[in-house]
């Protein structure tokens, strides 16, 4: 039986986060600028990397890391570009 404690149910949030994430975009076809779309490719990684604590990975490590840096800056470049009216 596989122990569930609480980092490892923080990572699957974080999976669930990319899940929904996706199924926002591909199948309500809604913009992956979409708030919640965004909302959630930022909570997935984050709580991914959290669950790193118990069983690091590097490669996992790095891939959140990316994911949520290329995240947050589409989501400041978006908002920028929105402010200057671009």
């Amino acid at each position: 039986m596989i122990a569930i404690n609480l980092t490892t149910l923080i990572g699957l949030v974080g999976v669930a986060a990319y899940i929904a994430a996706h199924f926002i975009v591909q199948v309500l076809h809604k913009s992956p600028r979409d708030k919640v779309a965004v909302a959630l490719n930022i909570l997935g990684p984050i709580c991914v990397l959290i669950s790193l604590a118990d069983a690091f990975n590097i490669a996992s490590f790095l891939t959140q890391c990316f994911w949520l840096g290329l995240t947050v800056v589409g989501w400041w470049r978006e908002k920028k570009a929105v402010k200057n009216g671009s």
